[in-house]
């Protein structure tokens, strides 16, 4: 506890991480040491499983002295003060750039919303093309009305990497940046990230992917404030203590490539599933590096169900283990330096997650069902060796990357792609390179109820009613039987084993309120943007401002009720920035005004 309260005043410093991961070690250490003592050999069935259970407790803390040991190295700022240095190369060199933006079944909305936002670049000598592989009439006229190229292909060969080896000869500019159609990058993306190729030895800048909606976990359960992304710790932890050791990962939006480097190495590889990991990955190999600033440069959008959600992460599983599956391609092991291989190791393991996870949620309740302990100890030597440990582990590693993880969350995140993701594993190793699922994560799903996708869902479920059982069999039965006598434990450790179970309900209980999919009932988002307006009708002037802005309309407080205001058509003049937009007033409640946008302009 004095250990865990102690880093509230911590600098953030090479020593103090240095510290601070001394005594996670040393409490690893000895947890480990008393661990090995703890076996259960009274049955060769208990030995197995109590063995088991301690293999898996060795793999997390190898997967986590992984991620962990460089956050020594943890400088998220280093990056944008070399940005800053490296502007002027920027404009005394003036780069080409070519802006791709990716597109197959997407609405036309999103893809005019990504036209748009690119057309906003500061950076001079830009050519803006919509890569559509969808093949659709209304994507091209859209791309010859906002004044940007167009390309398409005959089929679909390879997916979205077939689609950029395709814009890769058609293109000519030195440098891509590329943006998938539902994110939007900010006037400066280029300003920040072109710098870093004054290295000719720097072949890719990748930057973090960031969201302006909650991931769908964190809408379900009313925790968008509270609950991290489960991104949040790769994207801005674990890709900046990556960046020290040149194993940044490319994930497939917001980054810049030099296209010689591309070039250099065939283009993209078409031989996986996805494109952005196996691409970085094959630059690593052929000795380029690739660069990570830790700057949020754009925003996206994230799955909105259970359903598209689940698609998205298996298939970036997928992807990773496909990675192990092309030594010829990617020949990571004869090629990268130790510090690089450590990342590689560290996600092999990582890999292997549904089956660790699932085995820590069977195995204690095995032990209950069977009645034998996982860990032969008495509680007081729990208390005296475990329990340090474990609070170490829910407060140190969430100090040391800056609060963008939590062991609890961690585990809600792992339960639910527990069942999915073993499956998807099982179905890969033994046929790496088939298709399983979506080729495309479906980001505009609405919805008018809620609802919960048993089909995926089943296992939390039954899992946690198959829990709920046994707890009731072995401890209320009894207990009604002997008219409420004291409960006494069991075996040695039941106590244990009890609290670990109860603990895991809470996990399930938690993943499974985040399966209930809640209402989506807007086409498009909404946000407190507050901006000052002037409402314009028959001549008459209202001010007030938006409280409640979407790229369809808005809420518009009035400064005082304007009783004769009438629903229907007006103007709308908004400042900062200054636009002028055609309105139509739908609703109207005393100074409250419901305002939908009509006919947008090109450049609104």
């Amino acid at each position: 506890g004095l250990a865990a309260s102690a880093t509230l005043w911590l600098p953030r410093r090479p020593w103090s991480y240095a510290a601070v991961e001394l005594v996670l070690m040393v409490a690893a250490l000895r947890y480990l040491i008393w661990r090995s003592t703890t076996l259960n050999t009274a049955h060769p069935w208990s030995l197995l499983f109590s063995g088991l259970l301690f293999a898996i407790e060795l793999l997390y803390l190898l997967t986590t002295t992984l991620q962990l040991l460089p956050a020594i190295r943890y400088a998220p700022e280093l990056r944008s003060r070399q940005a800053d240095q490296l502007h002027d190369w920027v404009t005394t060199n003036r780069p080409t750039v070519d802006v791709w933006i990716p597109t197959y079944n997407e609405p036309t909305r999103i893809v005019r919303r990504a036209i748009l936002t690119c057309r906003n670049l500061s950076t001079p000598n830009l050519t803006i093309s919509v890569l559509d592989d969808g093949h659709r009439p209304e994507i091209e006229a859209l791309a010859a009305q906002l004044g940007v190229h167009y390309l398409s292909r005959d089929g679909n060969a390879h997916r979205k990497a077939g689609n950029l080896n395709h814009a890769l000869a058609h293109t000519s500019g030195e440098f891509i940046a590329v943006f998938d159609c539902d994110f939007m990058p900010f006037a400066p993306f280029l300003e920040r990230t072109l710098g870093f190729f004054a290295d000719p030895r720097v072949a890719l800048v990748q930057t973090p992917q960031h969201y302006f909606q909650a991931e769908f976990h964190n809408r379900n359960l009313g925790l968008d404030v509270v609950m991290p992304s489960d991104l949040d710790y790769f994207f801005r932890y674990l890709q900046v203590i990556r960046d020290r050791s040149n194993a940044v990962i490319c994930f497939g939006t917001s980054y810049v490539v030099r296209r010689s480097a591309l070039e250099s190495i065939g283009g993209y590889v078409t031989s996986c599933l996805i494109e952005d990991h196996q691409t970085s990955t094959k630059l690593l190999t052929q000795g380029w590096s690739v660069r990570y600033l830790d700057e949020v440069l754009s925003m996206g959008e994230v799955p909105r169900t259970f359903a598209d959600f689940l698609d998205q992460r298996l298939r970036w599983m997928q992807g990773n283990i496909q990675i192990f599956f092309r030594p010829h391609e990617l020949p990571i092991w004869t090629t990268l330096r130790w510090g690089q291989l450590a990342f590689y190791i560290n996600l092999a393991i990582s890999l292997l997650t549904p089956i660790l996870r699932l085995l820590y949620l069977l195995l204690p309740l095995l032990s209950l069902m069977l009645g034998f302990s996982l860990i032969a100890a008495p509680p007081i030597e729990y208390v005296a060796y475990g329990l340090p440990f474990i609070l170490l582990l829910h407060t140190l590693p969430s100090w040391l990357s800056d609060y963008h993880q939590f062991q609890f969350w961690n585990e809600v995140y792992e339960t639910l792609f527990c069942m999915p993701g073993l499956q998807r594993l099982l179905q890969v190793l033994r046929h790496p390179f088939r298709i399983f699922g979506g080729i495309v994560t479906s980001k505009d799903a609405q919805a008018r109820q809620q609802s919960l996708n048993l089909g995926l869902c089943w296992p939390l479920v039954f899992t946690l009613a198959l829990m709920a059982l046994t707890l009731v069999v072995r401890y209320l039965t009894p207990l009604l039987d002997a008219g409420l006598s004291l409960w006494r434990p069991g075996y040695e450790g039941e106590v244990l084993m009890l609290s670990w179970n109860l603990w895991n309900g809470l996990v399930l209980a938690v993943a499974l309120l985040a399966c209930i999919d809640q209402p989506v009932r807007r086409s498009t988002d909404r946000f407190p943007i507050q901006r000052i307006g002037c409402l314009e009708q028959n001549g008459r002037r209202w001010w007030g401002t938006t409280t409640d802005l979407s790229e369809e309309g808005c809420q518009f407080h009035l400064q005082t009720i304007a009783t004769d205001l009438q629903p229907g058509r007006a103007s709308l003049q908004l400042t900062d920035p200054d636009l002028h937009i055609s309105v139509e007033l739908r609703r109207m409640a005393g100074d409250q005004l419901g305002v939908q946008f009509l006919g947008l302009d090109a450049g609104s």
